[in-house]
């Protein structure tokens, strides 16, 4: 190798080592504005739909086969990543102790707000495992509420009602109160995977309990810790026709629907847990850390409503005014 061509040999190195470099930045650019890209289409889309759902008389009807698909879509849209998600279903499978247990995602509440023009992101998903429903934070992944999924019930031919499934329970063990509150603080030790490290001997408990007859008693514990104030900003909205009209502050969104700002408000931090005498857990609920978001889901077909009849469920629309027309429901279980 010639004097010269070993002096440039650095040289034509380093413009490799700057070339590669150039092609990676280029590349990470790119890929950066085609992401970028994505998602603008994608919230793009969300807008669109959101007005549409607000606009078109075609939604009106919450069990139209087209608001369906809508309500499908936008909670394909909005929800997180398989991957992001598949937290949330260890979690799940976890607090059930059934680590093949099939989970189903229903819906998260994310929407986008048209007064503010943006798209509000989700604080809950909300995920299936045969009649029972699993509110989940997005944050940590915790099972923050768990329920029986609420059933339906309308009216034969002949006027006599028909009851769709409902869940058995056990009552077979016939535990005291004691043991069955030996049984829900074991419950929420075991599970810190699933719900978090909880320690309950900061908290007051308080218990409860329902004897149906026949053998047929629940108990019910809440934890409760010290009242507080919290300070909302952005203020909470809530927009319903049920609102009362002579409230202070009360006004009309672009739908002409009343609505009103919560700018701070008192809560008391609780866990509760609730088993049957026979030990079988029956609900959770973990709002140590404020309100757990409804469970927001699509009008499964076992949970449509009828023409006629009526249902165990009211299907309260989310509280939010822009989801007002989306067809996603929270789900307050009357049973």
């Amino acid at each position: 190798m010639s004097m010269k061509m070993s002096k440039q040999l650095p040289l034509v190195i380093l413009v490799l080592i700057v070339g590669v470099l150039g092609l990676g930045l280029v590349r990470a650019k790119y890929q950066s504005f085609k992401t970028q890209q994505a998602d603008d289409q994608k919230l793009q889309e969300i807008k669109e739909l959101t007005l549409a759902s607000s606009e078109d008389p075609k939604y009106r009807d919450n069990t139209a086969q087209s608001t369906k698909q809508l309500r499908e879509k936008l909670c394909s849209l909005t929800a997180r990543s398989a991957e992001e998600r598949e937290k949330a279903v260890t979690a799940i499978r976890d607090f059930l102790e059934m680590p093949t247990a099939e989970v189903e995602y229903e819906c998260n509440n994310a929407f986008y707000s048209l007064e503010e023009d943006r798209l509000i992101p989700a604080k809950g998903e909300t995920y299936t495992v045969g009649m029972t429903y699993f509110v989940v934070d997005l944050v940590t992944n915790y099972v923050l509420q768990v329920d029986e999924t609420p059933g339906t019930w309308g009216y034969k031919i002949d006027g006599t009602r028909w009851f769709s499934d409902q869940k058995d329970y056990d009552y077979s063990a016939n535990y005291s109160q004691k043991e069955v509150e030996q049984i829900a603080e074991g419950f929420i030790a075991k599970h810190p995977s699933a719900i978090g490290n909880i320690d309950l001997s900061k908290l007051t408990l308080e218990i409860g309990k329902k004897d149906s007859g026949n053998g047929r008693v629940n108990y019910f514990f809440i934890w409760r810790g010290e009242t507080r104030t919290v300070q909302y900003n952005p203020p909470l909205e809530t927009c319903s026709e049920d609102l009362n009209k002579d409230v202070e502050g009360l006004y009309y969104n672009r739908n002409d629907v009343p609505c009103i700002k919560v700018y701070e408000s008192t809560e008391t931090p609780s866990i509760s847990i609730a088993f049957t005498s026979g030990g079988q857990l029956i609900n959770f609920s973990n709002e140590l850390n404020g309100p757990v978001s409804r469970a927001t889901v699509q009008l499964f077909p076992k949970w449509k409503l009828l023409s006629v009849g009526g249902s165990y469920v009211n299907y309260s629309r989310n509280s939010n005014s822009s989801n007002r027309d989306l067809g996603v429901f929270s789900l307050e279980n009357t049973l």
